[in-house]
């Protein structure tokens, strides 16, 4: 539930009060157009006064549109045909990120429950069907960058992990930079790889990330990955 519809959430309204306004931890250019150039759709993204991300429009007539209220953040998916599809409400219950969310329409039973650290980034959320937990992971941050993820099948009992490297340009596509600062405080810096393991250690997966950042500000323009036989897995454009 918590994963958004642009194709990559690098892990983030800022309390109750960053609902209203800016908080300069969030500063920077915003996102305005993120293109999946494999899948064949463009989001375009408008905020409110404040800097909040507002509606996301897919060129598929697709949108997600977000409503601030109190401390609880309401996103409603609607469908081509003008159609509520489904929706999750984030709760931040004075805090400044959502702790809790829960799901309506086709989420309806879905549920989650986060936390953070002190620096608003997240170190464990928790998935819950009908009420009950059906995974949950944990994730291991080492000077502001997510390292490691370990997550739980609840039902199972069983164990998958993935491990991250970095370069050390700033996380221009983070959370924040799309507005959605409610769900905490993305990496400080931009993965290069992510490898993923089985529960006994065994490799399943390999992720590059590959960048190409505008020389006069510095975002980045285009990002693509790729897995480990060199396969492009996406292709994604980004304008400011």
């Amino acid at each position: 539930m918590r994963t958004l519809f642009f194709a990559l959430i690098l892990s983030t309204v800022l309390s109750i009060a960053g609902c209203k306004k800016s908080d300069p931890a969030f500063s920077g250019a915003k996102v305005v157009t993120s293109t999946n150039f494999k899948a064949g759709y463009t989001d375009t993204y408008s905020y409110d006064g404040n800097g909040n991300v507002a509606v996301i429009t897919r060129s598929t007539n697709e949108k997600r549109v977000f409503t601030y209220t109190g401390d609880t953040v309401l996103m409603q998916s609607i469908n081509g045909a003008g159609i509520i599809a489904s929706a999750i409400r984030y709760l931040l219950h004075g805090q400044k990120y959502a702790d809790t969310s829960y799901g309506f329409y086709q989420a309806e039973n879905n549920s989650n429950k986060y936390a953070y650290n002190s620096d608003g980034q997240l170190t464990q959320q928790k998935n819950y069907a009908f009420g009950s937990l059906t995974s949950y992971s944990d994730f291991s941050l080492n000077n502001k960058n997510l390292t490691s993820t370990n997550t739980t099948n609840a039902i199972a009992n069983t164990h998958s992990y993935a491990y991250y490297s970095y370069a050390t340009n700033t996380n221009t596509i983070g959370n924040q930079n799309f507005g959605m600062g409610f769900l905490g405080v993305g990496s400080l810096y931009l993965p290069l790889t992510q490898v993923q393991t089985g529960q006994n250690g065994d490799t399943t997966g390999i992720i590059t990330y590959r960048y190409h950042y505008n020389p006069n500000t510095s975002n980045v323009d285009t990002l693509a990955t790729y897995d480990r036989f060199g396969h492009l897995v996406d292709s994604m454009a980004y304008t400011y």
